[in-house]
């Protein structure tokens, strides 16, 4: 009589820590995201991405000229200039403080709710393309949880641009476009806002970012999102956006 010998069950792959997972999205992207999306947790780089940033708006309301950045918005916007310049001078500079002290205000409201509210909206977006354009197999929490980790590197950028702050004069400091890793902070103060919106799309960070997002929807599944079509659904999701704001911007501002 034939000897049946068990197959033992296959010991389950050992669980990255929140700490590994960070690490790994920067230098090993693939095994990360496909732990990611067995067991989908957002806290560890939420939070992470809320720090960072909050200490970034906290170095810009105390190093940038507030003052000065509240008039080249203006003059960026053909409506608010239009109604600034029939203003006597006193009412002019006055407006200019208000105006400073609400951006002070909202940079602080920004570091608490800003990322919170950014990456639901990514998730949202690119849950739905995935799912329409691609079919993939899988939920809203894996899919909010591989936004928050891919937008890392968005994350470094600013971690970088706090230290450049500080030593940057205040003038030159833009609270739109803190560090120079896109086309825009090339453009100058006087670029019109659309140039300013599709140019600073190009950036090394969020393209990074785009890239990541595409090999964690294609971890989740890899069959029905291969690698080279998940990029093309990242990419093209990101840059329809890009595209209507730019549009948006160049009829009205």
């Amino acid at each position: 009589m034939a000897t049946i010998t068990a197959v033992p069950p296959a010991a389950p792959e050992p669980q990255m820590s929140a700490l590994s997972r960070i690490v790994g999205v920067f230098f090993s992207p693939g095994a990360t995201f496909r732990d990611i999306a067995l067991r989908p947790n957002c806290i560890a780089p939420m939070i992470l991405l809320i720090v960072i940033w909050f200490g970034l708006c906290a170095a810009l309301v105390k190093r940038a000229d507030w003052v000065d950045y509240t008039k080249q918005q203006i003059e960026k916007n053909k409506f608010a200039a239009s109604h600034i310049e029939a203003l006597p001078e006193a009412q002019k500079e006055a407006a200019y403080e208000q105006g400073a002290q609400r951006s002070k205000i909202s940079q602080y409201v920004r570091g608490v709710i800003g990322w919170p509210l950014l990456i639901l909206f990514s998730a949202v977006i690119n849950f739905a393309a995935f799912k329409l354009i691609g079919g993939v197999r899988t939920n809203f929490g894996t899919a909010f949880a591989i936004t928050a980790f891919a937008h890392l590197p968005i994350s470094l950028r600013e971690l970088l641009a706090i230290p450049v702050t500080f030593l940057k004069d205040p003038q030159s400091i833009d609270p739109q476009n803190f560090l120079a890793s896109n086309v825009a902070a090339f453009l100058g103060d006087s670029a019109p806002v659309w140039q300013l919106i599709f140019f600073g799309s190009l950036d090394i960070f969020s393209i990074w970012a785009i890239i990541l997002m595409a090999i964690g929807f294609s971890a989740a599944d890899p069959k029905k999102a291969p690698m080279g079509k998940a990029l093309g659904i990242a990419f093209g999701t990101t840059f329809s956006f890009v595209l209507l704001f730019t549009m948006i911007a160049w009829i009205f501002l």
